[in-house]
């Protein structure tokens, strides 16, 4: 009777604890959302609209959302992390609706460059985001130095000077579930990569750049502009050019015995040969939206079917607990539009940049 009465106030605490902490990062992110008028994060992008078909010749158990055959009209928008500048050394994001719609969607994925993250938890994130509040660049050493893990995430996820949107691949740094017609629970990771592929990857970084993942601002000769990535995606899609990739899926059956599932995190990646990825659409892009409808799109993890479920959290260290943070973000979201509505759209960013010697004073995670 203790025993179990000691694990219930164990298991009420963790939630609470839960609760307390999407409670402050979504107050402090939506206050920065109204009044900065920005996105979370992913802020300098642009959103692009095509059609999206699910393939044919399907390696899935069948499933009630992916219809073989079955086409949506979609949109894709591709930012850079927390910067506003093409040209800098960051993570590099694809959120896909299955709609082309501002928000309303039967499906919202959203996928970033890398398979291992900075971040897989609240508990990390919240560490991260602390030191993005502190400033970012050299403030990202000390919570590096603490998870050496996020610096191998980090150096994973980062790409410098790609050329293009179109030649990277995007991974889900969650794991979120799938349920077939034959009522089993799998869980699955996505990922998006360009079509065709064969298996090489624009903006990867060198052994410097992989090494030293806070050094972010652009080479010091740098001749490419802070949009050069989204003028170039504009012009190729204004030309009659398209923008072509499959979404893919890795599923892992649910243990049935209690094993433990540390696969669950994201820091974890899971063995392609034992856990291959399979297609389960091909998207095309064939234009580019104006930046007034890519800064009024906006993507939800809430935008799913039953079939395609958010696994709950029951702790601020619980891999689920990402996504219990990102279901909340919807307030900030929400605050954004509202701001924008009060007090205009932000004006566009210029291709200039200023000076910002982010490197200077840097200390080594190492040593």
């Amino acid at each position: 009777m203790f025993v179990k009465t000691y694990d219930s106030l164990i298991a009420f605490y963790r939630r609470l604890e839960l609760a307390v902490v999407t409670l402050v990062i979504t107050l402090l992110v939506t206050a920065n959302s109204f009044f900065g008028r920005v996105r979370m994060s992913h802020e300098n992008g642009i959103a692009c609209a095509g059609r999206l078909r699910i393939v044919e010749n399907q390696e899935l158990p069948p499933h009630e959302f992916f219809v073989p055959g079955r086409e949506f009209p979609c949109r894709i928008r591709h930012g850079a992390a927390s910067f506003k500048d093409d040209a800098k050394l960051v993570v590099r994001s694809a959120s896909l609706k299955f709609a082309d719609t501002r928000f309303e969607s039967p499906l919202d994925i959203l996928m970033n460059t890398g398979k291992a993250p900075l971040f897989w938890n609240a508990r990390t994130f919240a560490g991260f985001m602390a030191s993005s509040i502190a400033g970012k660049g050299k403030y990202y050493v000390p919570f590096l130095r603490k998870h050496p893990q996020a610096e191998i995430g980090g150096g994973d996820s980062v790409r410098r000077d790609p050329d293009s949107f179109g030649n990277m691949v995007y991974h889900t740094k969650t794991v979120t579930g799938f349920i077939g017609k034959d009522g089993i629970f799998r869980y699955a990771r996505y990922r998006l990569v360009p079509d065709p592929w064969e298996g090489n990857e624009s903006g990867l970084p060198d052994d410097f750049d992989r090494d030293h993942p806070w050094l972010q601002n652009p080479d010091r000769n740098e001749m490419l502009t802070r949009n050069y990535l989204k003028n170039a995606t504009r012009a190729f899609l204004s030309s009659g050019g398209r923008l072509c990739s499959r979404l893919q899926i890795q599923l892992r059956d649910k243990p049935v015995d209690g094993t433990p599932t540390p696969w669950l995190s994201s820091a974890v990646p899971w063995d392609e040969e034992r856990f291959p990825y399979r297609d389960v659409a091909t998207v095309e892009l064939d234009r580019a939206l104006s930046y007034e409808e890519s800064m009024l799109t906006w993507f939800h993890i809430g935008n799913h079917p039953a079939s395609l479920p958010i696994p709950a959290a029951r702790s601020i260290d619980d891999p689920h607990s990402l996504n219990h943070l990102r279901l909340a973000s919807v307030w900030a979201r929400r605050a954004r539009l509202l701001s924008y509505k009060l007090f205009g759209m932000p004006q566009p960013f210029p291709d200039v940049r200023g000076e910002n010697e982010d490197w200077i004073g840097i200390p080594p995670v190492h040593g």
